[in-house]
């Protein structure tokens, strides 16, 4: 979530009331759930409704990949217990564009709610209002869902996805949020290069540089390193980063001069890193150490 949202980040305690509530189901289908990271916010559904047409999370889920161009994390999680008060489980990473492709084309029809209060449920037509008001035989309000059309095709498609997800190999986590930070920085460097890039004439106030702004989102959640990163990556000579009289934001500036036709720098790996890799790999190995008790052993 740190690596892709910076705004709404409180988001995430709905999300963490949402698994604890999962969790402590003793309903399989709570289990399995779908979670995305948004640059404004997150969401955690259950698999269940994602893939039930015309629901909320049907098409919250489908709207960010159709109508936005925001850079989307998705996963799939399942919980598996908890222990010691913690809660267990497996975290899968998505392909998000073709995942809610995906969803689209296998999702099932859902032309009924199951609305469900203290004392027994109610279903009725899922495009019939309902305001969440108590029920006089049935007594208050908890929750609704969408009921399938054929509960035994939804039973198998979530079985599929499950199996489909056990075949992947064990990934390397803190290897996996790493990456997230190298995506994220490179994607800004080509952003900002394809801006350049598109200017017919110096943009500044003044008339005598080209400038682009630095993405807000990135500007929130990126730490002083990774903007030592990006300037690295920038192909200007003249560039600096800078804020303007006036106007919000900070802006990557080059001179009306400096050649724009030209690809993101690929970053260099630190030379202080190599050093240290070279001098373990050149280092002699030690003996086992002994000890003093080992030493007056007869």
């Amino acid at each position: 979530m740190r690596q892709n949202t910076a705004f709404y980040q409180n988001d995430f305690e709905i999300d963490k009331k949402i698994i604890r509530e999962a969790a402590a189901s003793d309903r399989a289908e709570d289990k399995a759930l779908l979670w995305m990271s948004r640059p404004s916010g997150t969401y955690c559904f259950r698999e269940r409704d994602v893939f039930l047409q015309d629901t909320r999370q049907y098409n919250t889920w489908k709207f960010y990949g159709e109508q936005t161009r925001d850079r989307i994390l998705a996963y799939a999680v399942e919980l598996t217990g908890t222990q010691g008060g913690t809660i267990r489980g497996n975290l899968y990473e998505l392909d998000y564009p073709q995942h809610f492709r995906h969803v689209i084309a296998e999702a099932e029809k859902a032309d009924n709610l199951i609305l469900h209060y203290q004392d027994g449920d109610r279903e009725q037509p899922a495009a019939q209002h309902f305001d969440g008001s108590p029920d006089p035989r049935l007594g208050v309000f908890l929750r609704y869902e969408a009921k399938p059309n054929e509960p035994d095709n939804l039973r198998e498609l979530l079985r599929q996805e499950q199996a489909g997800r056990q075949k992947l190999q064990p990934g390397d986590l803190k290897a996996h949020v790493a990456a997230l930070r190298d995506s994220l920085i490179m994607a800004e460097a080509r952003r900002i290069v394809a801006g350049m890039k598109d200017l017919s004439e110096p943009n500044s106030p003044n008339k005598t540089h080209f400038m682009v702004e630095l993405s807000p989102y990135f500007v929130q959640i990126a730490s002083s390193k990774d903007t030592d990163r990006l300037f690295s990556m920038l192909p200007y000579q003249s560039l600096c980063f800078t804020g303007m009289k006036d106007r919000r934001g900070v802006y990557a500036v080059i001179g009306k001069d400096e050649n724009r036709d030209k690809k993101v720098r690929r970053p260099r790996a630190s030379i202080r890193k190599q050093l240290s890799k070279t001098k373990q790999a050149q280092a002699p190995k030690k003996a086992p150490a002994r000890s003093k008790s080992n030493e007056l052993e007869v």
